[in-house]
């Protein structure tokens, strides 16, 4: 059976399920970047995703200058293993890299994140150690104080880290928007199935001007 046969088949089996309905905005964002390093950004990066990630770098400064003016918070998330390896865990079973010690490493410029998306003054930065941004880290901590009830969501890659978060993030009640130019991934097939999967069960996925239109409309801080 063809490809576009078994996407048909799926598309028909979700829509009779009834899967896919709009979460939609909430009413207090924030704008979450996940994992934007060098090491997936590089073009010479054992694990990188050069080409396809430097699309996403004009639509990440666009959305975190929007989400600034409302001030409305920009989150960075930094993935990282210890510099003696001890925090990688399974990645070193699953991952050469990780096995070799060579990727993400804490202090590195690998793990540094890119240039074109330097953190700006009043943006936070969430060490993480595992996939998903919410795993013994603070950030739902700094969402809760913030009344934070919309993520919305770039980075890399979608079907690693990004899912994780996502998925996360709905066991938390917490609005997941991915922001389809804004995420990437090193196969696009792949990453257009897990942006339909999670579209279908887990978030919405949309697009910058979407989340443009949304944030221009947003209630000043003290109307929030």
């Amino acid at each position: 059976m063809t490809a576009t046969k078994l996407d048909d088949i799926s598309n028909e089996v979700y829509a009779r399920q009834g899967l896919g309905q709009r979460i939609g905005f909430g009413e207090r964002p924030a704008v979450l970047l996940i994992d934007m390093q060098n090491d997936f950004c590089d073009a010479d990066a054992p694990t990188t995703l050069y080409p396809s990630i430097q699309s996403t770098y004009e639509p990440i400064r666009r959305l975190s200058a929007a989400a600034r003016k409302a001030k409305a918070p920009v989150i960075y998330t930094q993935g990282l293993v210890a510099a003696d390896g001890s925090s990688a865990g399974l990645w070193r079973l699953k991952t050469k890299h990780h096995a070799l010690g060579g990727v993400q490493i804490e202090g590195s410029r690998g793990a540094a994140i890119i240039d074109e998306l330097t953190p700006q003054p009043g943006d936070r930065l969430i060490r993480k150690w595992r996939p998903s941004a919410f795993f013994r880290t603070d950030l739902e901590v700094f969402l809760n104080v913030q009344r934070i009830d919309t993520l919305l969501v770039c980075g890399t890659s979608m079907s690693g880290c990004v899912r994780a978060t996502a998925v996360d993030a709905f066991m938390r009640d917490i609005r997941c928007m991915i922001v389809r130019e804004g995420v990437a991934d090193r196969s696009e097939a792949v990453m257009e199935a897990s942006l339909f999967d999670i579209d279908q069960k887990y978030g919405d996925v949309v697009t910058l001007d979407m989340c443009l239109a949304y944030i221009e409309n947003l209630p000043t801080p003290e109307q929030r």
